[in-house]
């Protein structure tokens, strides 16, 4: 009964986080990172160029045992030169890769089960990325938004 609970409960907290997540990578599109209407300078449209890995989630293991899930979101920006459409195609590659990174690798501040470790998620999902994408194709990847099944995050 115990764990149908941890079951039912990390479920609730996927489909909160799933609806925040939403919301934040909405407002932090091309328009909300530009100064004022015309003054966004020529770096500054780079989401355009962009594929984002919403919802990943991310096992916390203690002592053996499974005590929360963090849900994280990364914005992968696309390298120029690189034809843009083409990778989009290997996105679900991409999200495979990202998925099985988030499980394979402990991503999980040691010393707080509601913190990602954030350089050595980068680390991971940059490898991952790479290997679904190709080196040329990976240009900078940020952490969008983190969210604890706890309750804090975002």
């Amino acid at each position: 009964m115990k764990k149908q609970h941890a079951v039912a409960r990390a479920i609730a907290a996927a489909m909160i986080a799933s609806t925040l997540l939403a919301g934040l990578a909405n407002a932090s599109g091309p328009a909300a990172k530009s100064k004022a209407k015309g003054d966004a300078e020529e770096g500054e449209q780079l989401s355009s160029r962009s594929m984002d890995a919403p919802y990943l989630a991310v096992p916390v293991v203690r002592n053996g045992e499974l005590v929360n899930y963090l849900f994280v979101s990364i914005r992968i920006e696309i390298a120029q030169g690189v034809d843009l459409w083409r990778t989009r195609e290997r996105a679900h590659f991409l999200r495979d890769a990202l998925v099985r990174a988030s499980h394979a690798n402990d991503l999980v501040d040691p010393n707080d089960s509601n913190a990602l470790n954030e350089p050595r998620a980068l680390e991971v999902y940059r490898a991952a990325a790479i290997q679904a994408l190709g080196e040329n194709a990976v240009g900078p990847i940020t952490v969008v938004a983190t969210y604890s099944s706890q309750g804090s995050g975002i």
